[in-house]
């Protein structure tokens, strides 16, 4: 700011002054520089120039501060980051950071660094549930309803150059789980079949259904907290139907499956018994087909064996025919 004024108020002198630059160079040459009209008229101007420059320094840079989010959402009972950055022109220091809440027509401050009054740059009902960051940020924690505003953040260096920005703050309850009742408890196919989904109401909740956790069914209506979702039990109902209710801090979802008879499922089952069906004709004549192999391997298997003992035992009576007569003699005796 003393820079523009000083630039203002002798712009007009400078102007004149460059023509008087010329003037000056020659009466510096001269022994008469300090006798002549214009040399004192040059001389004058030239000094106010140069208590400018001398005075006036040039300042590099600007102040910037910038904001991650311009608008947030917070759940109450939780944690919100206020995320800012700042640089400073260069040469000059930080003389103060603000945090003020904006609520309507009152305004009350949040934050002041430095404080020399306080311990704790935060203002009461703050500094118990609040951090701050080097970068200017704050952390405000256990947040209530009545942290809803807009936070307008000053920064103020020590030349005088002074800027701000502003974040609005939404404060939301969390949703609540829903529940999900069927009516009729226990369907059968081709009975009219209806779902309510109910969960406590909080501002800007949504609330929709969701089948086999991805598409939307149409025949679906809402009324504050409660959702109603009506069908007609097909074959291609047995699956999973999903209520999802959620707002700007927080999302809650219950997966619900039809109650029935068996027949609720029928074109999921009649695949199924097929496919048992089909496993067993294949299953069956493979454990018969093992099995007759393997009655067929010990009939082979015996046979082989009777064949070979009564041939050692021929070639053993071929070999002893006094022992094999004696046996026969016993034989008979007996």
């Amino acid at each position: 700011m003393l820079a523009l004024s000083v630039i203002a108020g002798n712009a007009f002198y400078i102007c004149e002054s460059l023509d008087a630059m010329v003037s000056l160079s020659s009466c510096l040459i001269s022994s008469r520089c300090r006798l002549t009209q214009m040399c004192r008229y040059s001389y004058k101007h030239w000094h106010y120039i140069f208590i400018f420059i001398t005075i006036v320094p040039v300042s590099t840079g600007t102040l910037e501060i910038k904001v991650e989010h311009a608008t947030l959402y917070g759940a109450v009972g939780e944690s919100v980051l206020l995320s800012v950055n700042y640089s400073l022109p260069k040469d000059a220091q930080l003389l103060d950071i603000t945090w003020k809440l904006k609520q309507g027509p009152g305004t009350r401050k949040v934050y002041d660094f430095p404080n020399k009054t306080l311990s704790s740059p935060f203002i009461t009902n703050y500094e118990m549930r609040a951090e701050d960051f080097r970068n200017g940020s704050i952390m405000l924690k256990d947040l209530m309803p009545s942290d809803e505003g807009l936070y307008v953040i000053t920064i103020t260096t020590n030349d005088g150059i002074e800027k701000d920005r502003e974040i609005q703050l939404y404060i939301e309850a969390p949703v609540t789980m829903p529940s999900i009742t069927q009516s009729p408890q226990s369907a059968s196919r081709g009975e009219l079949v209806s779902l309510l989904c109910n969960a406590s109401r909080t501002a800007n909740m949504t609330m929709r259904w969701l089948e086999s956790n991805s598409s939307s069914p149409e025949n679906s209506s809402s009324d504050e907290n409660v959702m109603l979702l009506t069908l007609t039990v097909a074959p291609g109902d047995c699956r999973t139907y999903t209520c999802v209710v959620e707002n700007n801090v927080s999302r809650k979802q219950l997966s619900h499956t039809l109650n029935g008879s068996e027949e609720l499922c029928g074109s999921d089952i009649l695949p199924n018994r097929s496919s048992l069906w089909i496993s067993l004709g294949i299953f069956i004549p493979i454990a018969l087909c093992s099995i007759i192999i393997i009655i067929m391997w010990c009939c082979y298997k015996t046979k082989r064996e009777d064949r070979k003992k009564g041939k050692d035992e021929a070639e053993l009576q071929e070999m002893n025919p006094d022992l094999s007569k004696r046996d026969s003699r016993f034989c008979s005796s007996i």
